[in-house]
């Protein structure tokens, strides 16, 4: 017997991730978890010494898809403006338990 999971038995979970360029290969600077549960949203902490992944390429091979890529206009220096690097949404659609 085969079973589907329909979205109204999951739920989103949403993953920033900020890159050094825009390519998905780049190194993170950056990364926030947002749990879909009270309190379930996390800081973005650039000093985290063990980062879960270390690229966006790393996220979507773990599943994550990108659902927001960065605007890639024009480069900019992080010293010059108020962003953390070039933010990448991904989401991952996951089961709910009970």
């Amino acid at each position: 017997m085969t079973t589907t999971t329909t979205a109204a038995h999951c739920r989103q979970r949403l993953l920033y991730l900020h890159a050094t360029t825009p390519n998905i290969g780049s190194a993170l600077v950056g990364a926030a978890l947002h749990e879909p549960r009270p309190g379930g949203m996390s800081q973005m902490d650039p000093m985290q010494k063990d980062p879960t992944y270390n690229t966006v390429h790393e996220a979507i091979i773990d599943g994550w898809r990108v659902i927001h890529f960065p605007l890639q206009m024009a480069p900019f220096d992080d010293r010059e403006i108020d962003v953390l690097g070039y933010e990448f949404i991904l989401e991952k659609w996951e089961p709910v338990e009970g």
